[in-house]
């Protein structure tokens, strides 16, 4: 996996290790457009709420970034740019 040559396990706490792991069994057999139907649905649902937390969001993205290829992370900021423009 070439994007994961300067990945650190180090620089993952116990906590974050825990949230990749529970993200992979929830979510590691699902295509990148089912992933982005989940993630848009749940945007969606905690903004409803009012528990969509932006910072929150961008601390799981900056997590999960070093493990996509770079057009998976300009797909990825693109969904959250039209996220975060709406209401």
């Amino acid at each position: 996996m070439r994007q994961l040559r300067n990945f650190k396990q180090d620089s993952i706490t116990s906590n974050q290790n825990e949230l990749l792991n529970q993200a992979y069994q929830k979510y590691g057999g699902l295509s990148q457009d089912a992933l982005i139907e989940q993630l848009v649905a749940q945007v969606q649902k905690a903004k409803q709420d009012g528990t969509y937390d932006k910072e929150q969001m961008q601390n799981y993205i900056n997590l999960m970034s070093p493990m996509l290829n770079g057009a998976q992370r300009q797909k990825l900021d693109n969904v959250l740019k039209v996220l975060d423009a709406e209401a």
